[in-house]
């Protein structure tokens, strides 16, 4: 059998051009790195060995923002959601979602927001055993102290992903990551089509390109899926998939109008499920 191992790229897509744009104070400076294409999803083999290595919430909603997202307040998923989530499977979906939300409320430096968020995985944190990840680098504080100061804001998330990642890697739960990263990529997903209100073509660019990420999501799932237990996860990723089939059976490198649309409805219709518990 293959190990499966689930990396997540925590700095990748921030670019000095994002941080440069943000205002406030350098307390904290976080390490910083050319734009790298989302193509570039890695698969690595060794013997029996899989790692698959994607781009964090940060990165996926840094990316969007540097194309042209704007800041849309109410449409997050509601905090008060958290106490709607019992079973451990919609824990791992709802922490990677509010670790979205996070990573929007951090990048449009909506400091309160970014800390009730934190809150809010703080508690599904518990309920699956990850307290310790969120403790270990003192978020809160950390948090607390650089309100208003973005380019911190992003550094501490960017910790935090790192540690998550050490932390599921060090307890064999790897796994984990690969469902707590799909409800973090339908998030970003579902932000991204919803602020697109122009068809901004380079934000559109952006959320084609996606097509990488879902496929590479599908496939670490389905490593962890012993036990069947995110067969309809699968299913609704494979359908959401299924929207970018236009780009590559076709000369097109975006979607159309009409496919974008009807990946909306998509997103919408798994995030509503994700988010409902």
């Amino acid at each position: 059998m293959k190990k499966l191992s689930f990396k997540i790229i925590a700095l990748a897509f921030i670019t000095s051009t994002f941080l440069q744009s943000c205002g406030g104070s350098h307390e904290e400076t976080p390490e910083t790195t050319e734009e790298t294409p989302v193509e570039e999803v890695v698969i690595e083999t060794v013997d029996d060995d899989v790692t698959y290595m994607l781009p964090s919430p940060l990165q996926v909603v840094s990316l969007f923002k540097n194309a042209g997202l704007e800041y849309v307040g109410g449409i997050t998923n509601p905090k008060e959601n958290v106490n709607n989530y019992n079973s451990k499977y919609n824990q791992k979906l709802n922490f990677g979602v509010y670790a979205a939300d996070m990573a929007y409320a951090i990048t449009n430096n909506q400091s309160q927001e970014s800390i009730n968020y934190l809150n809010a995985i703080r508690e599904l944190s518990e309920k699956i055993w990850m307290t310790d990840v969120i403790n270990s680098i003192g978020v809160a504080e950390r948090l607390e102290k650089n309100v208003g100061n973005e380019d911190s804001l992003v550094s501490i998330m960017a910790d935090l992903q790192m540690q998550l990642d050490d932390y599921l890697d060090e307890n064999g739960a790897s796994y984990a990551g690969s469902v707590i990263f799909a409800g973090a990529w339908v998030e970003t997903m579902y932000l991204a089509l919803n602020g697109n209100k122009n068809n901004n073509e380079k934000l559109t660019n952006r959320l084609s390109e996606q097509s990488y990420i879902v496929e590479n999501i599908i496939l670490a799932i389905k490593q962890a899926n012993e036990d069947k237990e995110y067969d309809e996860l699968i299913t609704s990723l494979e359908g959401v998939h299924s929207h970018f089939n236009e780009i590559s059976n076709g000369d097109s490198k975006v979607l159309s109008p009409e496919k974008l649309e009807s990946l909306k409805a998509s997103i919408i219709e798994l995030r509503t499920n994700i988010i409902n518990g």
